[in-house]
């Protein structure tokens, strides 16, 4: 949970004590400093009963941009809050985009359309004093730009039971959009940490250099000791929360050793120093050769929005995908869509089903957890991870890594050599479940290979694809962004043959071009913090040892 520290008119109409504010907020830990911008004139008429006392208080276009400029010099965060156009424009001209709205705003339509019609703005909208209905006809005009529901109660200081928290809860359920809390008491701890706790994403707390100051908003304004108290409380309080998995911690996996019971050599199941799990000899029993291709896909792209779902070949893309994966890996015994329980890939799931084909609802986050899930549904001895941006994932490949890892008797076969998002990845379920239960968490494990690759314990065997194409491992063909979308059509256009599932191999690599090749000096971002280039990515998988290593000419 982000913390926002609220000056509103605490500066009274004094600039340097707006700049004291900026300082309070960066030394008392707060996230993000939020002011409110006013064009009196353009907010309201001068017979309006507060007009004197903004006009008495606003700062002009150059102390607005002084002030942004200054927060940038000390490394805090700005979330302006323009209340009408004009200031809207200073703050869009000055490079924000991500902006609060104030609750009165709500159902300023004709304000909303403005931001909206940027196309590259967020907002924070506030939604005191506002009913459901408004909020409903709201969210259901500006959703995409929605970064988050602020809830909170107008009055000054808010009595405990004026909070009604359980609305952070209700909007969550019912708007499926992030939510903020607007805290309009003087707690420093509990009431933040009973947000903390509701899944907040912000938490707005208003702030001042000193309360006896009596300005504006004194009576909820936290002085930077006090507010200092609710950073460190909530930093302290959030290691709580953990990740959204159910997986023993580090410490308590020496417990299972101790704990589980085991297969003994008499073949009884008791406490024991040696010996298999039940889960263990289960995982031990799966048939090898029985292979299930499990294509891991979900709708929460923001990049391409829906692109497993763009037309390609005929049909939805991921149904191509599969139809090809289906049609022409003579090995792989059943392949299954792996999507999460979310309501958000519903949409997902009910087009496999309205097809008859295999659907399995998993964990969010966790891949890992949906392969084992499939793996042990349908008593696998290996599972494919197919991602489901990868139309052009190659079936023939797939069906030699097979033979490769029940020859070779190995753990883990890639493809190397070849655009990304041609090969699969092939994993024994054995090896998987091992490696489950060595990791720290399997909620950072959409990137797997990495974690295969530092394995010391993974026997790991490549297949190596030489062709006349020596920037073909360099070629994108997975679909991210639109560009990729269109040179995937492009491509299928200059290979031009009938039927999708017959693309080939070779009839790729003749046809790939220069003209989509990724940036190999662009960094990565790895689990535990481990940054890298993709050109040394690239190497370090390359250079890794092998048990078994072989070449594919084309």
């Amino acid at each position: 949970m982000k913390v926002i520290a609220e000056s509103a008119y605490n500066h009274n109409g004094n600039f340097d004590y707006l700049l004291r504010l900026a300082d309070a907020a960066k030394s008392s830990g707060a996230d993000y400093f939020t002011v409110q911008l006013m064009d009196t004139e353009a907010f309201c008429t001068p017979d309006y009963t507060k007009y004197q006392l903004y006009k008495d208080t606003e700062f002009s276009p150059k102390q607005w941009n002084e002030l942004f400029d200054y927060c940038k010099s000390i490394s805090l965060e700005v979330i302006p809050c323009p209340l009408e156009e004009n200031s809207f424009k200073l703050v869009y001209d000055y490079g924000f985009r991500l902006i609060k709205i104030h609750g009165t705003d709500l159902t300023n339509f004709g304000y909303l359309d403005v931001i909206q019609q940027k196309g590259d703005c967020k907002i924070i909208l506030e939604t005191q004093a506002s009913t459901d209905l408004e909020v409903l006809l709201t969210v259901g005009r500006y959703r995409e730009m929605i970064d988050c529901l602020f809830h909170g109660f107008s009055n000054y200081p808010t009595e405990i039971d004026e909070h009604n928290l359980n609305a952070l809860t209700h909007m969550k359920s019912r708007y499926g959009l992030s939510v903020g809390f607007a805290d309009h008491s003087l707690d420093t701890q509990i009431m933040p940490c009973m947000a903390l706790s509701m899944g907040c994403k912000y938490i707005e707390k208003h702030i001042t250099v000193k309360r006896g100051d009596r300005n504006f908003d004194y009576q909820v304004s936290l002085e930077p000791r006090e507010f200092r108290v609710m950073t460190e409380t909530l930093s302290y309080y959030a290691q709580a929360f953990g990740h959204h998995l159910k997986y023993p911690v580090a410490a308590e996996k020496k417990f299972r050793d101790i704990l589980f019971k085991r297969y003994t050599e008499q073949g009884e199941f008791k406490r024991s120093n040696s010996g298999l799990t039940m889960i263990d000899r289960e995982v031990q029993s799966f048939d090898k050769s029985n292979v299930t291709g499990v294509l891991i896909a979900r709708l929460k792209s923001e990049r391409l929005k829906l692109k497993v779902l763009k037309p390609l070949a005929g049909s939805e893309l991921i149904i191509s995908l599969y139809n090809r994966i289906k049609s022409c890996s003579h090995k792989t015994t059943q392949i299954v869509l792996a999507t999460s329980y979310l309501a958000e890939d519903a949409q997902l799931a009910e087009l496999f089903r309205s097809k008859n084909l295999p659907v399995h609802l998993g964990h969010p986050q966790s891949v890992l957890d949906r392969l084992l899930e499939v793996g042990f549904a349908y008593k696998s001895g290996a599972v494919f991870r197919i991602t489901g941006d990868n139309p052009f994932t190659d079936p023939s490949l797939m069906d030699r890594m097979i033979e490769i890892m029940l020859e070779k008797q190995v753990d883990y076969v890639r493809a190397s050599g070849l655009p990304f998002g041609v090969s699969a990845e092939l994993f024994s379920m054995e090896y998987l479940w091992s490696l489950y239960l060595r990791l720290d968490t399997p909620n950072e494990t959409e990137y797997l290979t990495w974690y295969v690759y530092n394995d010391t314990q993974c026997k790991r065997a490549l297949i190596t694809v030489k062709s006349d194409k020596d920037f073909a491992s360099v070629v994108n063909l997975s679909i991210d962004y639109q560009e990729d979308y269109d040179y995937a059509l492009q491509l299928l256009n200059s290979i031009d043959v009938s039927e999708f599932e017959k693309i080939t191999l070779a009839d790729i690599l003749r046809h790939i071009t220069k003209d989509h090749i990724v940036d190999v000096e662009k960094t990565l971002k790895l689990p535990n913090g481990v940054t890298m280039k993709l050109f040394d990515y690239l190497k370090f998988l390359e250079t890794s040892e092998y048990k078994h290593k072989e070449t594919l000419e084309l």
